[in-house]
């Protein structure tokens, strides 16, 4: 199996975007009639998706005049977890071919990618804002005149269509907390407004705001620290100033008795910035208690969602087919040092399967030095 980091077609450190194989996605282009967007698209897919839209990983891409909606979506399980702990928390995923919509023809044709291991399609209809079809193929079992027709056969494009074969790296960059995606060395750029880039991200709602959530705190304390950070290096200048002055002359030692409430003040910062560290220190760690709790997760237990409800606790909601197993993995955690409690509760049996939701609180002196050891 390749390594997770193979999914990303993007460069970093400006990058914008981790762009996932197409061929895991369905894709439909949906018209958008009323004000909420989102909506109308999640209607839509419970409509055309065979599975509940919970277990879908769903995007969209809006036109600029917000009446078509490009959407993707994939089964959870087509992606492993290591593979989804690997996308990075910084960026946008989402599947690769939407870094194509740039590439539009003046008339009705179609656009092919030829990737190093996926032949990519799509058909465009003149005057349309968006992709009419989209096709996705491994290099093995299509080519690029197979695929041309395949694509302009479902957007039933008129005879005479023209063909644009294109090759380069796909990649995305934020540029002014816009994200532009484009093939490597073409002018053609998709350009995505930063108010849509929740809307074109596949991973869950939550996620996204607890990751806005996670931005702005970032910012506020990187300022703090830089402020902190300037108020040290003043405190050692003046120290060493006032080391100088004392050593040239007697009349000025009065000048620095008359300093000692500003380099108060100045400690009092060091302190501040002290608090701002023991702060970080003691960060919620939502990442590394689900870590902890998928290690000793049965197979046949898949979490569906997670919350944080503290520094110490979260709430996981999970879905199996053996409800034994729901024990075996209350046990499991309560027998860890780093867990404090393990509580199942909304135990619901369905024909298939049962669901429940699980709150583990963690010991926070031990799960952060248990996070601190590598693992065996």
């Amino acid at each position: 199996m390749s390594s997770a980091l193979n999914l990303f077609n993007a460069t970093r450190p400006k990058e914008g975007a981790a762009l996932l194989p197409g061929n895991r996605f369905f894709v439909r282009r949906i018209a958008i009639e009323g004000e909420n967007a989102e909506a109308e698209v999640n209607l839509a897919l419970e409509t055309l998706s065979p599975f509940p839209l919970e277990q879908m990983l769903v995007g969209f891409v809006l036109s600029e005049d917000g009446k078509q909606a490009l959407a993707y979506a994939a089964h959870r399980r087509r992606f492993t977890p290591e593979e989804s702990f690997a996308w990075p928390d910084d960026c946008q995923v989402m599947p690769e071919f939407v870094a194509l919509c740039g590439i539009k023809p003046e008339k009705s044709g179609v656009v092919v990618h030829r990737g190093d291991e996926r032949l990519t399609a799509l058909a465009w209809k003149e005057g349309d804002a968006l992709p009419s079809a989209i096709i996705v193929a491994e290099l093995a079992d299509a080519t690029e005149e197979s695929i041309t027709q395949e694509a302009a056969d479902r957007a039933e494009l008129p005879k005479g269509f023209s063909h644009q074969i294109v090759t380069g790296f796909l990649r995305g960059e934020l540029r002014d907390a816009n994200l532009a995606l484009k093939v490597e060395n073409d002018a053609n750029e998709f350009v995505i407004q930063k108010r849509h880039l929740d809307a074109v991200d596949i991973r869950d709602t939550d996620f996204l705001a607890l990751r806005r959530k996670k931005e702005r705190t970032n910012l506020l304390l990187w300022n703090v620290v830089r402020l902190g950070a300037a108020v040290i290096i003043l405190s050692f200048v003046l120290e060493v100033v006032g080391l100088g002055i004392s050593w040239r002359t007697r009349d000025l030692a009065a000048g620095n008795t008359q300093r000692r409430p500003l380099v108060t003040e100045i400690e009092a910062a060091q302190g501040i910035v002290g608090k701002i560290v023991e702060l970080g220190v003691k960060r919620p760690l939502p990442l590394e208690m689900l870590s902890i709790a998928n290690d000793h997760r049965p197979p046949t237990i898949d979490f569906q969602r997670m919350n944080c409800k503290s520094n110490t606790v979260i709430e996981i909601e999970g879905r199996t087919s053996n409800a034994g197993d729901i024990t075996i993995f209350e046990h499991s955690m309560s027998a860890l040092p780093e867990v404090a409690s393990v509580v199942n509760r909304d135990i619901r049996a369905r024909e298939t399967s049962t669901t429940f939701t699980t709150t583990i609180t963690f010991k926070a002196d031990a799960l952060r030095k248990a996070i601190q050891q590598p693992k065996q």
